[in-house]
């Protein structure tokens, strides 16, 4: 469970480094932030108390299929957010502990 979290932070830092070096206005009011729940981890980003979901990871595999490979979501999985509480069960956007481009190109999932 450690490893997840350190990935996960280090998916955050990553996330806040690309807005900041992108938009350097919001390097004093913008940062990203995780809560911790029974399945999953919230990823948010925090604009000066204001806050939106930009995804979750999964940290306990749910029942849902993932509909691109039709196996199970494995620990790990980046999923959007479909609401502040739920993520969409569709499809992972990616895995916190493989290397991809996406996360060098968007700091949103």
């Amino acid at each position: 469970m450690t490893q997840l979290i350190e990935k996960t932070q280090e998916l955050l830092d990553l996330m806040q480094h690309q807005l900041h070096t992108r938009f350097e206005h919001t390097i004093e009011s913008t940062q990203f932030i995780m809560e911790e729940g029974r399945n999953y981890i919230k990823l948010i980003r925090d604009e000066e108390g204001r806050q939106s979901v930009v995804g979750f990871v999964v940290k306990k595999s749910p029942k849902a299929i993932d509909n691109k490979t039709n196996e199970e979501f494995k620990i790990g999985d980046m999923l959007m957010a479909k609401s502040w509480r739920a993520p969409a069960t569709n499809f992972a956007r990616g895995n916190v502990f493989e290397e991809l481009p996406m996360r060098q190109i968007c700091f949103g999932l």
